[in-house]
């Protein structure tokens, strides 16, 4: 098993490189969102999206894979409510009061949010150095995010915008928990679905603070949900939760939420002409070597 593409070892590395590629992707399609869509639009439309293409899949999976015991409809649903409604929408919402830099710094602290809650809900225990992998894989991102002033964070100054993103965080936390506590029941595929669905359903429900998702929109936006919808939401959160399910949620945290400002880097590089530096460069070697701690297995 550890041979092939999918194999244990080879899953643990691939599941969160690939998922954070396609974090990262939802980075640059953002942008052309927010001149003609609110939060909660945006929201509804990326994970319609999601839905639909998450239902061309039922027919792979099969019709067993929809069945969901009534105990756990209300889990199903707070996984909408926290990773779909809550996440996102106070993500996009935090965007108009602070600073994108700010939201950066605050996210990249989701992995330590994460393992904390684990630790004390789950009883999650990792070795030591699993932990200092954590650490460093954090430091390499915040080194990363002040371009290597990180003494900045000592002068950072905070809004509302700022406790929104740090809400989001918390959001995002409680959710991956969720998805750890259910995917002993079901498959990452199960989860995924139930959770675009009831997180569609109450978006709808919101949208009208907006004033309903049946607007006009730019084709740089329909462009852009739609990868959001497909590329991020529905594979990338597939991924996600199969990444948690076979290497836990701190891992699983940490991995993702330290290579996705890479793959942004490299984005930006590709569509906005921003330039890779040495203290990108440095940043990366500083990530590699604490995501290589973080996935490390007592038999290494």
């Amino acid at each position: 098993m550890g041979q092939g593409l999918f194999g244990q070892g080879r899953r643990r590395i691939l599941l969160p490189l690939v998922t954070s590629a396609l974090f990262a992707g939802s980075f640059v399609a953002g942008k052309f969102t927010t001149l003609d869509m609110g939060p909660i639009t945006t929201s509804f439309w990326r994970y319609a999206i999601a839905l639909v293409f998450l239902s061309l899949l039922v027919r792979h999976y099969g019709r067993q894979s929809l069945r969901l015991a009534r105990a756990d409809v209300l889990p199903m649903a707070l996984l909408g409510l926290f990773g779909v409604v809550g996440y996102h929408v106070l993500f996009f919402s935090s965007l108009r009061y602070t600073e994108v830099a700010n939201s950066a710094i605050i996210n990249a602290f989701s992995p330590v949010v994460t393992g904390s809650l684990a630790a004390i809900a789950l009883r999650e225990r990792l070795l030591l150095k699993n932990y200092l992998g954590c650490g460093l894989a954090v430091l390499g991102v915040l080194f990363l995010l002040t371009r290597g002033q990180i003494s900045t964070l000592l002068h950072l100054t905070f809004n509302r915008g700022d406790g929104l993103m740090l809400a989001a965080v918390v959001c995002w936390a409680i959710y991956t928990l969720i998805i750890k506590k259910l995917s002993a029941r079901y498959s990452g595929f199960t989860i995924s679905y139930y959770a675009a669905l009831f997180g569609v359903v109450q978006l709808l429900l919101l949208s009208a603070w907006e004033g309903g998702p049946w607007r006009a929109i730019s084709p740089a936006s329909l462009g852009s949900v739609l990868y959001m919808g497909i590329g991020a939401s529905g594979i990338g959160y597939l991924l996600y939760n199969l990444s948690v399910g076979a290497i836990g949620p701190t891992r699983t945290a940490t991995s993702v939420y330290s290579i996705v400002p890479i793959f942004v880097a490299l984005l930006a590089l590709l569509f906005f002409q921003q330039p890779i530096t040495p203290v990108m460069l440095a940043s990366m070697g500083l990530i590699g070597m604490g995501l290589r701690l973080t996935l490390a297995t007592p038999k290494e």
